[in-house]
């Protein structure tokens, strides 16, 4: 029989919760690369093959392999899922990637990070901070993995391209291809406020909804300033910019010159080891505040504490989702969805997109996920079971695509509609003045269907006919000529 990794993967799972997940992926994935050599013996046996198609085939599957070898897929050797309800309407969600003690040496292990270390980005963080993701990823790594890789794939062109890329980034952007690599510190983070006490207006088909103002905030660790001094570089010439330079921050600020209902000011900084890129100076501000310990930030919150309890506090990359954010969310889908079915004809439609909605609840979630001697691990807390965010997609997504497709659908042939009967419009209108040019007719004539035809289209051409069935009505030269449907006008 078979060893399989159960125990050691259900050993980290949650035993009685409503949703428990153990494959076993040794026996086909520790496998893999000697699959691929058999697979690559059919496609070499096909018949009437070229000598230069053989030869790709070959390198594609040496490709293959060495991917397959370097990566270290072959020692994933088990996956778990599991959920837990730990109180009412609160589940933590556990999910593992294993490999044994000593395996996982190749790069895609090596991706994320290394070993778990404090979770400093969350010192960043604004306590109106609605959506943060913060991972670990090294770049020079993945860089020297493709190289590598592609000097073994044995496709000159692949090659061609990789040494030009370099190049062409340097060209672009003046910075050398090493230096803003090796500038990079290896974690890279989005997250996105909300202020709940500014609410701006947001345009959508039928009418704008108002949503609290949001932020954007893009935070990179970094080994030294080659990225922040090139964006420098580019300022210095313009003379709105508002520089700061001061012990611990370096920071520039381009105020934007529009009444927006937004506070833009997008603004770049450097402190503390991190890139900063905001939408606005405040947030930066707001930001490097929390770290100082000057202002409290997201630890700080109720919420974000309640989803915290009894997750670890280290880890290569986490995950927030506050309610505020899932019901911003959801507010934005439901009026977009209600505004296409609102539509003529669409009552019963309509009703079922409010359907849709009526039970759902926003929802909100923290996780951590970490390496580990066994493997990859992501431990969460949510409102949402495993179950419902691993399964209840595959169900829904369907739906929902049908949700918007139809009612788009139906806008776009009556824009498709309007767009035809505009140019038939035009068309006429064209005629109607060659017509008048020709025959020295005045601007009060009234010209006839037979009047204008053969100055419509190819010699002896039929009269346009509007795509909704509406009625043309030429009038006279002075005037545009008109269609029956409503908003069928040329501008």
């Amino acid at each position: 029989m078979n060893k399989t990794s159960f125990a050691e993967v259900t050993a980290q799972l949650d035993p009685g919760g409503d949703f428990y997940l153990y494959l076993g992926t040794a026996q086909w994935l520790e496998k893999l690369s000697a699959n691929v050599e058999g697979w690559r013996k059919t496609f070499t046996l096909f018949p009437d093959a070229k000598a230069d198609d053989l030869a790709n085939i070959n390198k594609a599957f040496d490709l293959a392999g060495h991917l397959i070898t370097d990566s270290g897929i072959e020692d994933i050797s088990g996956v778990g899922l599991s959920s837990i309800e730990i109180e009412k309407g609160m589940y933590r969600n556990k999910a593992i990637v294993h490999h044994y003690p000593g395996k996982g040496t190749g790069f895609l292990w090596k991706f994320c990070g290394g070993a778990p270390h404090p979770l400093t980005g969350l010192d960043l963080l604004p306590a109106n901070t609605a959506l943060a993701i913060f991972a670990d990823m090294d770049l020079p790594l993945l860089w020297n993995v493709i190289k590598d890789e592609t000097a073994k794939s044995g496709f000159p062109q692949a090659n061609d391209f990789l040494q030009q890329l370099p190049k062409e980034f340097e060209k672009s952007t003046k910075v050398k291809w090493d230096d803003f690599i090796h500038s990079l510190g290896g974690e890279f983070g989005l997250a996105i406020t909300l202020d709940e006490s500014n609410n701006v207006p947001i345009p959508l088909p039928q009418g704008a909804i108002a949503i609290p103002e949001p932020g954007i905030l893009i935070a990179i660790r970094v080994n030294d300033d080659t990225v922040f001094n090139r964006i420098d570089a580019e300022l210095k010439s313009n003379k709105q910019v508002i520089s700061v330079d001061k012990a611990g921050l370096k920071m520039r600020t381009l105020p934007v010159p529009l009444p927006l209902p937004i506070n833009l000011r997008p603004t770049a900084a450097s402190s503390g080891g991190y890139l900063l890129i905001g939408s606005s100076d405040a947030l930066v501000n707001d930001a490097l505040a929390v770290k100082a310990g000057d202002k409290p930030g997201l630890k700080s919150t109720a919420e974000f504490k309640h989803l915290a309890q009894g997750l670890p506090e280290q880890g290569n990359q986490f995950s927030y989702m506050s309610a505020a954010f899932g019901q911003t969310i959801m507010k934005i889908q439901k009026q977009t969805m209600m505004s296409g079915a609102g539509q003529k004809n669409s009552a019963a439609q309509a009703e079922w997109f409010q359907s849709l909605f009526s039970n759902q609840h926003a929802t909100f979630a923290y996780s951590v996920g970490m390496n580990t001697p066994d493997g990859c691990v992501t431990i969460g807390n949510g409102n949402q079971s495993a179950a419902a965010l691993v399964l209840l997609p595959a169900l829904a997504v369907p739906g929902v695509l049908a949700a918007i497709a139809i009612p788009n659908f139906v806008k776009a042939r009556s824009t498709a509609q309007l767009n035809g009967c505009i140019n038939n419009l035009r068309q006429i209108d064209a005629a109607k003045n060659q017509w008048a040019l020709e025959k020295g007719k005045k601007a009060d004539d009234v010209p006839t269907e037979d009047d204008i035809k053969p100055y419509i289209g190819p010699v002896g051409g039929g009269f346009p006919k509007c795509p909704q069935g509406g009625h043309y009505t030429i009038g006279p030269v002075s005037e545009p000529p008109k269609c029956s449907i409503p908003g069928h006008t040329l501008p």
